[in-house]
């Protein structure tokens, strides 16, 4: 099964069922190539295993662009769980778990960042336009207070609200947390 093929999956198909059908297709491959970087042949079939049961459970928002990278990962991920549990039944010889662990973000945290990300952004787009040009202004553009109240003709008073009801309103509306801005209470963003 080619990549390509792998991604044009059904209409209402589920994203994980499409990413199990590839992981079937290219069992062997991928059983190889996991082989190759655990160096145990049974280890690589168990995680390839736990990896295609994962993906039954896995709500995956966007297409995924690269099916083969996404199921390999995962299945060294779960390759370091496994090692991870029976790291006291191992015996000197073996894969040294550190050789395994990838610093990197996981597929399934870069799909759940993104999923933030689109929400924030969904968030900000509502905004009013003085907000959302002060909050990018301070946030992104990382402007002083008194040069985002001199460029909009604004009191330090009115930048500080307005951000604090952009960043209030944005964090409602997409379900995340405000790490940052001023903490008094201020009228909220209608």
């Amino acid at each position: 099964m080619s990549i390509q093929h792998a991604l044009q999956r059904p209409e209402g198909m589920p994203q994980g069922a499409a990413l199990r059908d590839f992981l079937v297709a290219n069992y062997e491959r991928l059983r190889q190539r996991l082989a190759r970087r655990l160096g145990c042949q049974d280890l690589a079939a168990d995680c390839l295993h736990d990896t295609w049961l994962r993906l039954g459970e896995l709500g995956v928002a966007q297409a995924v662009q690269a099916p083969e990278a996404y199921v390999f990962r995962m299945a060294c991920n779960a390759a370091v769980d496994q090692l991870r549990a029976n790291r006291h039944a191992r015996q000197g010889g073996e894969i040294e778990l550190d050789q395994l662990i990838d610093p990197a973000p996981g597929p399934e945290l870069i799909s759940e960042s993104r999923s933030r990300l689109q929400a924030v952004d969904r968030a900000m787009q509502r905004l009013p336009r003085r907000h959302r040009c002060v909050l990018v202004a301070l946030r992104i553009d990382e402007m002083t207070r008194h040069e985002v109240a001199s460029r909009y003709g604004l009191s330090l008073r009115s930048v500080d609200t307005a951000l604090q009801q952009a960043l209030s309103y944005c964090a409602q509306d997409s379900g995340q947390p405000v790490l940052a801005g001023p903490s008094t209470s201020r009228r909220p963003l209608r």
